[in-house]
């Protein structure tokens, strides 16, 4: 039974000291995307804003990006940013980008770092061109899911109310999992019994 004892011990040292969580900060892509769209190009960009209910990092953003080029009918390429939130429209400080995304109808973009948001904080989802000439498309959702968003003209952001981008950003928290016993207590407990079954012999 010791020796039974000793091995569960030992066993708890291959679990994480936590588990983390996905949890689902915004998504309006519950019924799929189409029947209009927001234009990408050197005139305009556009952002959707999301907040983050728990403290973690990004892990996943789903945008509906139309793959054709409106201008040449060849490939589209949109460059995606993460970027703060400053009076309920995109702030200076970028988080995190993608440059040179080719439209793919459903873009799933995922993190080659960290990109930590805390509970409360707001946050944009910006989409541009990757050059002036390119002409894009952002689908809009087909959840009716309408709010606030932004868009720019000549340089300079606006904030506006409407049918918004189809848009899914996902994280991950350690929030949703209580934390196990890590390595360091394992092993002590696994050591004690193993000394405690010898004194006995």
């Amino acid at each position: 039974m010791t020796r039974s004892l000793i091995v569960a011990a030992l066993g708890i040292c291959l679990v994480p000291s936590a588990w983390p969580g996905e949890i689902v900060l915004f998504d309006n892509l519950q019924n799929g995307y189409g029947g209009g769209f927001w234009q990408i190009s050197a005139e305009q960009s556009v952002a959707n804003p999301f907040e983050s209910t728990g403290t973690g990092w990004l892990s996943e953003v789903r945008l509906a990006l139309h793959p054709i080029d409106t201008r040449s009918q060849g490939p589209v390429f949109y460059h995606v940013s993460i970027t703060n939130a400053v009076a309920g429209l995109p702030g200076p400080a970028v988080l995190y980008e993608w440059t040179n995304v080719q439209g793919a109808g459903l873009n799933v973009l995922t993190f080659e770092s960290r990109v930590p948001v805390h509970a409360g904080g707001s946050y944009f989802v910006k989409v541009a061109p990757v050059n002036d000439w390119m002409v894009g498309e952002w689908a809009l959702n087909l959840a009716g899911d309408y709010g606030p968003m932004a868009f720019s003209s000549m340089g300079r952001w606006y904030m506006y109310e409407s049918l918004r981008g189809a848009m899914t950003v996902k994280a991950i928290t350690e929030d949703s999992v209580p934390a196990v016993p890590g390595p360091a207590a394992a092993i002590p407990f696994a050591l004690g019994l193993l000394a405690r079954r010898r004194c006995r012999r």
